[in-house]
């Protein structure tokens, strides 16, 4: 009787036992059932044992993934970023140039414009010397030409106050026909040879513009020229050309040239006579009415 319950207990034991075994592996294959599925596709166990492969395990599909593809997958990970490390540097590297180069672009045209900002200034700075230069030039100039002209003006009135009168004879006819000596004064500037001056003035004739000498004539030849002249010891030797010598109006006409040239002439201090000259020869008588020449005349002569 106790071996019937002992085997009994033994019996019930070893069915416990069992069926945790099973459980276990039931657990198992419901914790690793996609292992063993895979596995089992893997091996092929089904095709080699029955001949043919279920159709759920053909169409398994791992959803776990082995301990070669973690390691293939950590080998390529490893692999990457052991490949991807060296790069990081190139790029630091391509960054610093960059960085470098832009940096070193900025210096080089901030460099550029200070020296051109600088240049600029130089030539503004020679420009506005060369201005001030010009302006001082200028102003020596002007103050050189306002002193100059200061110098002059002193010159320039005492030129313009240095005038002398001449007393020139005329003739005029008066109302019953009579021929009378007419004296007109001129004011001329000053010059070396006034006695010249007043015998021209009175060859050239009288001046009808002027009331003194509106109504005045010249009794001496049209066209005669003064060819020389010069005093000496009172005398002045007056050298005419050949039209002295020919008178239309007749006696009273080389009378009446006589005289104008001889009261002219005597009208400077230097001078009491005359000694005429025709051509430079001394002759006698003018014209074919003979008027004496040959001697120097006086105004007490006519």
């Amino acid at each position: 009787m106790a071996t019937k319950k002992k085997a009994k207990k033994n019996k019930g034991l070893s069915i416990a036992i069992i069926i945790l075994i099973v459980l276990i592996i039931f657990i198992l294959l419901i914790v690793k059932k996609d292992i063993i599925i895979t596995n089992l596709k893997e091996t092929n166990f089904f095709g080699r044992v029955f001949g043919a492969t279920p159709e759920f395990v053909e169409k398994h599909k791992s959803s776990e993934k082995t301990s070669a593809d973690i390691n293939t997958e950590s080998t390529v990970t490893i692999k990457v970023e052991t490949e991807k490390k060296p790069e990081q540097p190139k790029k630091d590297t391509l960054s610093e140039k960059k960085s470098e180069q832009t940096k070193t672009e900025t210096k080089e045209k901030n460099e550029s414009k200070a020296s051109s900002v600088e240049i600029e200034k130089t030539q503004n700075n020679a420009a506005q010397k060369e201005a001030e230069k010009t302006a001082a030039t200028e102003e020596t100039k002007a103050e050189a030409k306002t002193e100059k002209k200061e110098a002059e003006t002193p010159k320039k009135q005492t030129t313009e106050v240095a005038y002398t009168e001449l007393q020139l004879y005329f003739i005029e006819i008066d109302a019953d026909g009579s021929v009378i000596r007419k004296n007109v004064k001129r004011t001329i500037p000053k010059n070396d040879s006034p006695l010249v001056t007043a015998l021209n003035l009175l060859l050239a004739g009288p001046d009808t513009t002027k009331t003194a000498e509106k109504n005045c004539m010249s009794l001496i030849p049209e066209g005669t020229k003064l060819l020389g002249a010069k005093v000496q010891n009172g005398i002045a030797y007056l050298d005419f050309s050949e039209n002295f010598e020919f008178n239309s109006y007749g006696v009273e006409g080389y009378n009446g040239q006589l005289m104008q040239i001889v009261y002219t002439a005597t009208n400077f201090s230097t001078v009491k006579s005359v000694q005429f000259l025709i051509e430079g020869k001394k002759k006698e008588y003018l014209g074919s009415e003979g008027q004496w020449i040959g001697s120097p005349l006086s105004r007490s002569a006519f």
